[in-house]
């Protein structure tokens, strides 16, 4: 396994059980919740359907000198930032986007400041057309 530097703190959710781990308020976790269940008849399909397709859920807060992320992170982070399927605006200045990234329809939701956006976009070197 390849790491690089990169100075992205991302924190990956894999589980719902997860979100209320997620460093945010209340409100966002709920509002959260809602929009990545909401297709599902319950949270047992929900995260069955997450299992089998390999979802994930990526909070991105800031870039920061002190984290290694691994190559492969790197490469789903720009498919996701460049093929968005959907994008939500939260409350708090917060957005979600789903990404399907692999052929797999591997989905990885994107959670983050709306204003981190471009900044990444800028940073991955990823043109905004």
């Amino acid at each position: 396994m390849i790491l690089i530097i990169m100075e992205l703190i991302m924190l990956k959710i894999t589980n719902l059980q997860q979100l209320s781990t997620l460093p945010v308020t209340t409100t966002l976790q709920k509002q959260v919740k809602a929009i990545l269940t909401e297709p599902f008849y319950n949270e047992t399909e929900n995260q069955q359907a997450w299992d089998e397709l390999q979802c994930e859920l990526w909070f991105l807060t800031s870039i920061n000198d002190r984290n290694a992320v691994v190559v492969d992170d790197l490469e789903l982070l720009k498919r996701a930032l460049t093929y968005t399927e959907f994008e939500d605006a939260l409350d708090y200045g917060a957005s979600i986007s789903l990404s399907i990234v692999e052929d797999s329809d591997k989905g990885i939701y994107l959670l983050m400041p709306k204003t981190f956006h471009n900044e990444l976009n800028q940073y991955l070197s990823i043109s905004d057309e």
